[in-house]
């Protein structure tokens, strides 16, 4: 399966609600994911405020406002 990497900011609340559908998604999917801060981590310059943001193996595949159906598609 995929490596994830969950893209976040303590102040998201975007991502507060986001995270956990991710989380779902990719337990039962067998994916790894990996939480980090854009500010920590040094993706702020790259991301900006554009959290949450879901990478795949690297590759971009959510950002923004998304849903369990976006979700579930993202992460087949």
């Amino acid at each position: 399966m995929s490596d994830l990497l969950f893209i976040t900011r303590r102040t998201c609340l975007l991502c507060v609600e986001a995270h956990p559908m991710v989380a779902a998604v990719a337990r039962r999917r067998g994916h790894t994911l990996e939480t980090i801060d854009v500010d920590d981590a040094g993706f702020a310059d790259r991301f900006g405020d554009r959290v949450p943001v879901v990478l795949r193996d690297g590759v971009e595949v959510l950002a923004g406002r998304f849903g369990p159906a976006e979700v579930r598609r993202a992460l087949r």
